[in-house]
């Protein structure tokens, strides 16, 4: 025998084999263990094909006709359509579920009165995601989606999903509203300008608290959510860039568009289904009124593929979440995926395909950037591995002994009248450097960057304890009432807190000079050469996020100004305040320095609640 004849009996054979496998999971009635989830994505009609309600009633009405059970995920442009509630409401069984489709739409930031980005497309990530705004924007976003939802629905939903959920976002939901599941897209390399890489392939998981695409190693690290996948990949076909691999999913307008048919549908899913695993699940769905469209056809083939499997249990995403965390209170310690080319082999300690060359090994708690800062690129780069930052552990709450030492210094130069003072201009003038911190493996800024955190707070502190003791020596023998200029001294970031506020436009012909009561709310004057209006009103986004304002990252941005101009610009405020006080009436006195107390004090609560500038 030649070993062309050799190495076809060995092909054969191994179909066979294949073949045999997908027909015991298919047939073997002792197989209990597999689980479809029937998920139905629902955006707002405004991007449907068919606008009409007749996409979401044949969905349905297929999915009833064969018994099934289904999770319906909302958008909230859907949750706000009054005829998709009805129909959802009037028709829906115990055996449907309805969540939240987490994609964020211009009347979505409208309601959580934050800005859209403008003129940008709605599919892009920096939009369409919840990554691609600020934390308290995210907040914002997610507590205004969920409360509608509980307004429709009377509770709040325990299962959501999108193509992709940074992690801070889906911790926040857990801890907030008690979310159970969460659905992302599976691996893709690149595709619709999203790439993400590197979580357990097609099977559910923990991910960890610090990275969503990490299953989570212990309880210590665990986020108690059961992540499911959207649009499962062929194990051995989908390794490569663009939708010419991608495309070999599970998804009926997927695998359609590379030409294969229901049985192919049939192949894969048996892989997914092997009685082997410990437990088998496949996400099978379609985007309602987008995709379900075209691919609706397919989708009913597929759907009676499905009613022929003994033993597949059709449950909702809520259902599954509760059979998984019973099967398995933590992540298993090893999966294996196979479909007779290639193998992925899963623990928590990484994932291999040797087939593909691919391996990664997973850190538990080393987070994307997009934890903390929002991500304004056009393009979704999640892959994994990702690389620790070398950087030395750090918290705000490390900054207190700096303090103390301050106050010992003062003590000994018979200065201690004056620490307080002097302690919270320094407080105030360092207050973004202070809240900087280091988590997940990387170093959070929220003002300039200074490399190591903890030494840049004891550095900063400690100096500018040192350099007020001649200042003040200077200031004793020349101004009589010291203390109201020391007083005076950290009440000059009022100034901060007016220029955060400030806002100014020309828009046809007319100027518009006043203050942002929030990103959208405008209050002040509108005037031109004929007229003069007090105005309280809204702008769009557009408008809006155009206005001219002062930008303090020209300060952060620099190390020299934010180190040293920044407050020698404010100590000389303080003197020129200090003058004009002084000399004024008692009244006018009390009366200025109640308002600088008061702009002062929400200077540090606005301070206190910024987002993160950048990470390292």
């Amino acid at each position: 025998m030649n070993w062309r004849k050799a190495s076809t009996i060995l092909l054969v054979f191994v179909l066979c084999l294949f073949s045999f496998r997908t027909i015991l999971a298919k047939d073997n009635p002792a197989c209990d263990n597999r689980y479809l989830t029937l998920i139905n994505p629902v955006r707002g009609r405004n991007l449907w094909l068919d606008n009409s309600i007749k996409p979401l009633v044949d969905q349905y009405e297929i999915i009833t006709d064969y018994n099934y059970s289904a999770t319906w995920l909302l958008q909230y442009d859907a949750l706000t359509d009054q005829e998709i509630v009805g129909l959802l409401k009037d028709r829906l069984s115990e055996k449907q579920e309805i969540g939240l489709f987490l994609e964020i739409s211009p009347d979505l930031t409208q309601s959580a009165r934050i800005l859209y980005p403008p003129m940008t497309p709605w599919y892009k990530p920096q939009a369409v995601f919840l990554s691609g705004y600020s934390q308290s924007e995210r907040r914002k976003l997610v507590d205004t989606v969920f409360v509608k939802y509980k307004e429709v629905f009377g509770s709040y939903p325990v299962s959501v999903g999108v193509w992709w959920v940074d992690s801070y976002s889906l911790e926040y939901m857990k801890n907030k509203y008690g979310i159970r599941t969460v659905l992302i897209v599976a691996d893709q390399k690149t595709t619709d300008n999203y790439g993400v890489w590197g979580q357990w392939w097609g099977v559910p998981y923990y991910p960890s608290l610090a990275n969503v695409l990490i299953p989570a190693s212990d309880d210590n690290s665990k986020l108690d959510v059961v992540a499911l996948q959207w649009a499962q990949r062929d194990i051995s076909k989908a390794n490569g860039e663009g939708t010419n691999f991608s495309n070999y999913s599970l998804q009926a307008n997927d695998y359609t568009e590379r030409g294969l048919d229901t049985a192919y549908f049939e192949q894969l899913a048996g892989s997914y289904l092997d009685c082997g695993l410990p437990i088998g699940q496949i996400t099978v769905g379609l985007e309602t009124g987008i995709e379900s469209v075209k691919a609706f056809p397919e989708y009913i083939k597929q759907l009676e593929a499905l009613s022929k499997i003994n033993n597949l249990h059709s449950v909702t995403m809520n259902e599954f979440s509760r059979l998984y965390r019973e099967k398995y209170p933590r992540n298993p310690e090893k999966i294996v995926l196979k479909d007779g080319v290639s193998e992925w082999v899963m623990t928590i300690q990484g994932r291999e395909n040797k087939y593909h060359s691919e391996g990664n090994a997973y850190q538990n708690d080393l987070a994307f950037n997009d934890y903390f800062v929002a991500d304004k690129t056009e393009f979704l780069d999640r892959k994994l591995p990702i690389h620790r930052t070398k950087n030395f552990p750090a918290s705000p709450f490390l900054v207190i002994p700096t303090f103390v030492l301050g106050f010992i210094l003062y003590s000994y130069y018979h200065l201690t009248g004056y620490f307080g003072y002097i302690s919270l201009f320094i407080l105030a003038t360092y207050l973004t450097t202070f809240l900087d911190y280091t988590k997940y493996g990387r170093s959070v800024y929220f003002g300039p960057y200074l490399g190591n955190i903890t030494v840049s707070q004891f550095f900063l502190t400690v100096v500018s304890f040192v350099l007020f003791i001649p200042i003040l020596k200077f200031f004793v023998k020349r101004i009589r009432n010291i203390k109201l200029l020391l007083l005076i001294l950290p009440l000059t970031y009022a100034v901060d807190f007016i220029a955060g506020v400030l806002r100014y436009t020309r828009l046809h012909g007319e100027h518009y000079l006043g203050f942002a009561w929030d990103p959208l709310r405008f209050i002040g004057l509108r005037f031109s050469q004929k007229s003069l209006a007090l105005i309280n009103q809204d702008f769009p986004s557009i408008i809006a996020g155009a206005l001219l304002r002062f930008d303090f990252n020209i300060i952060w941005d620099d190390t020299l100004i934010a180190l040293v101009a920044y407050p020698l610009a404010h100590l000389v405020l303080g003197v020129v305040i200090y003058f004009i006080l002084n000399k004024s009436p008692k009244i006018v006195r009390y009366l200025s320095l109640t308002i600088l107390f008061i702009l002062f004090c929400l200077y540090i609560y606005n301070t206190l609640n910024l987002n993160p500038r950048f990470v390292v």
